[in-house]
């Protein structure tokens, strides 16, 4: 049935037709391995956070030091990480990569995983501190996961953060987290 429709009434093919196919094939493959990779952060070194918050009962602060007190929650960087792995912790390979980075005085950078469009006002402090909402709330099982996401875990957008303030009895009146 498509063979006959790329043929005109000679019996030619007909070349925009084939052309325009063809763009559309490529286009359903090539676009969405484009979007799922542009989406991914990439880390300095493959973070493990059960490890670090179940193995040996970190809390989400330890490395997340602003998290009360400020909008952001803060990343950790190589002071945080030199309190224990001057040496290497354990017998991985990632973990004498962690402890090669911090001897070789390299800026171990974390980069966000999490981000709010730039039109959203949003505080860690207003949220954590005062409504006192977990970090699983917008963070997903993040404490859980053994290498670090490619892509946030819970999917925050304006639906998920009004059906939260609803809950929450928080406003909805949009200059709140709107500029």
């Amino acid at each position: 049935m498509i063979a006959q429709r790329l043929r005109d009434t000679r019996g030619r093919v007909r070349p925009y037709l084939v052309l325009a196919l063809g763009i559309a094939l490529i286009a359903a493959v090539v676009l969405p391995v484009i979007a799922l990779g542009s989406s991914r952060v990439p880390q300095p070194v493959a973070f493990n956070h059960l490890k670090h918050t179940q193995d040996l009962g970190l809390g989400c602060e330890f490395c997340h030091p602003y998290a009360r007190t400020r909008a952001h929650s803060g990343l950790p960087d190589v002071t945080t990480c030199s309190m224990c792995h001057t040496s290497p912790q354990g017998t991985s390979a990632e973990a004498a990569r962690v402890t090669e980075l911090i001897t070789a005085g390299d800026l171990l950078r974390f980069n966000k995983l999490f981000r709010m469009p730039d039109h959203v006002f949003y505080t860690h402090r207003r949220h954590v501190a005062i409504a006192e909402l977990s970090c699983e709330t917008c963070h997903g099982d993040i404490a859980h996961t053994e290498r670090p996401p490619v892509r946030a875990l819970v999917k925050v957008d304006m639906d998920f953060c009004l059906d939260c303030h609803r809950k929450q009895g928080a406003t909805l009146d949009c200059n709140a987290c709107h500029r």
